[in-house]
């Protein structure tokens, strides 16, 4: 047998372990997009929808177990597998890792939340009610408040101020990717209030930062809500761009 007839008979031999997950997660897709299968449909019976993808009993096991541990099915042995909605803390946890190992990932992160947080503000105009102003309204509290001058309680407060907004535009879209973000986000408001530890003056300007956005979405002023948060991450750059330059000196 010559080397690449080797090769070719490795790649049938491997083809359907590789190909089987695919399939599966494919077909799922093109069913729920569809609207065929909803969240909490049963699937087909195990030996039907093995014959339907053409694979074999024990593969389709294998991806349906692998596709539960993603939260995408449920397995509920003697009565069948169900189709779940995937949780938004569970896709947090991975994109985190992913995000994470990614060259550059940081500023990529920023750039992703500010493209949220923009719109975000935006559409907050229109659709925050008062129990949305008041949560906002509550985390600028803590923010300002001296009693909670701890850099983990400032970055919760800060992280609340934030989802706060993105709750109240009621786009479920923007709001399921803002929670699968939520780890790193958090993370970031932590690294970032540690290094204003001991920076009064500093800590003072991003919260005024944070009232002008609140006011904006207050007085349902969409253009300026926008321009009001964008210049909050234009604040948070020159921020820790002095304080870089401090440390370096």
């Amino acid at each position: 047998m010559s080397r690449s007839e080797a090769i070719a008979a490795l790649d049938l031999l491997d083809a359907p372990k590789r190909r089987v997950f695919d399939d599966i997660v494919e077909f799922l897709k093109g069913e729920i997009v569809s609207g065929r299968l909803r969240p909490g449909d049963k699937l087909k019976p195990e030996r039907e929808l093995a014959a339907q993808l053409h694979v074999s009993r024990s593969s389709l096991r294998e991806a349906l177990r692998a596709l539960e541990m993603l939260d995408v099915v449920e397995i509920n042995h003697g009565q069948g597998v169900f189709v779940r909605l995937p949780q938004p803390s569970l896709l947090s946890k991975t994109f985190g890792t992913l995000l994470s190992m990614q060259p550059g990932g940081d500023e990529d992160v920023m750039q992703g939340r500010i493209a949220l947080d923009c719109q975000a503000a935006k559409l907050a105009c229109r659709f925050a009610d008062e129990t949305d102003f008041l949560r906002m309204r509550r985390a600028l509290d803590r923010l300002a408040d001296p009693a909670a001058g701890a850099e983990l309680q400032r970055a919760d407060a800060d992280h609340d101020f934030h989802s706060a907004i993105v709750e109240s535009t009621k786009n479920a879209t923007i709001v399921f990717l803002y929670r699968a973000l939520d780890v790193l986000l958090r993370q970031s408001h932590i690294g970032r209030w540690r290094q204003l530890a001991g920076r009064p003056d500093q800590a003072a300007r991003l919260h005024e930062a944070h009232t002008a956005i609140f006011l904006a979405i207050k007085s349902r002023r969409e253009s300026r809500a926008a321009q009001a948060m964008d210049e909050h991450f234009e604040l948070i750059r020159e921020i820790y761009s002095e304080i870089k330059r401090e440390n370096a000196q």
